[in-house]
């Protein structure tokens, strides 16, 4: 009678661990989560514009850098939008126009793909040796660096909905299983 107790108790630990593992599947990019963040809400009304209209007029080089601009866009103009300030509201930096990026409606391949492709370019100003950046340089990093990490939370998000639909399954199926082999 204990067997039946310990399979499922052994399938959910195991299931556990996984998801801990397919956290791991993008360690490049948990170096930055939220750095630029934090270090955003300590800028003043004026220069947090000043970065957002940087960030407006990096240049896009290829099809990666005009998603990643867009994503820094919706997250920064967020993070704008939640300070409630009277100069920020009528700057007119919430009226720009620009490609959005909807990650959310993209398919996994998609996003692992855009993942590829903007890690090199995030992680190459990670090198401690790089000379001061300017304006236009620093701009670029954030925008890699905040689209990598959106691109990264978006993918932990399904990881973890995957598994976790995985792991009820599996509790359903025992539990089935369980109440099978008592009738």
């Amino acid at each position: 009678m204990r067997y039946p107790i310990r399979f499922p108790v052994l399938l959910i630990c195991l299931s556990l661990v996984a998801c801990g593992c397919a956290t791991m599947r993008y360690p490049g990019a948990y170096k930055v989560e939220g750095r630029e963040f934090r270090e955003f809400k300590d800028l003043d009304d004026e220069r947090a514009l000043k970065l957002v209209a940087l960030i407006y007029n990096v240049k896009t080089e290829c099809w990666e850098d005009g998603i990643a601009r867009g994503i820094a866009l919706e997250e920064y103009q967020g993070l704008l939008a939640k300070r409630k300030s009277p100069y920020i509201k009528n700057s007119g930096i919430f009226d720009i126009k620009y490609d959005k990026a909807n990650i959310p409606s993209w398919k996994d391949g998609d996003l692992v793909r855009l993942y590829d492709c903007l890690y090199p370019k995030a992680n190459a100003y990670y090198a401690d040796s790089a000379p001061e950046l300017s304006e236009t340089q620093n701009a670029q990093r954030i925008v890699f660096l905040t689209a990598a990490n959106a691109v990264v939370r978006e993918l932990k998000k399904r990881d973890i909905t995957q598994k976790a639909v995985m792991i009820a399954g599996q509790i359903l199926t025992t539990a089935l299983t369980v109440a099978m082999s008592l009738i």
